[in-house]
């Protein structure tokens, strides 16, 4: 939050998902609960690994089999730890 002089308001953490799956999906769900603005995007913030893996086609069929759907659209890596996410 600091180092992109971001409010303490502007973070969500999901802390219940055992999955990135089911992360993606909660996080989606906070986000309308809280009137979040769905139709821009959010920023995740994870590790370089797990930030190229949700980046993946592998990660977007891990969705469709395991949910059922998307939970929303993964867009361009900022960097080896962002990644754009449009709920």
């Amino acid at each position: 939050l600091e180092r992109f002089g971001l409010p303490a308001d502007a973070m969500i953490v999901e802390p219940y998902a055992r999955h990135t799956t089911t992360n993606l999906r909660n996080a989606t769900r906070r986000l309308a609960a809280l009137g979040a603005p769905l139709d821009r995007a959010a920023l995740i913030s994870t590790n370089p690994d797990q930030s190229r893996y949700i980046a993946s086609a592998t990660f977007a069929d891990r969705n469709q089999t395991e949910l059922g759907y998307q939970p929303g659209r993964i867009g361009a890596r900022l960097s080896p730890t962002q990644v754009l996410f449009q709920p």
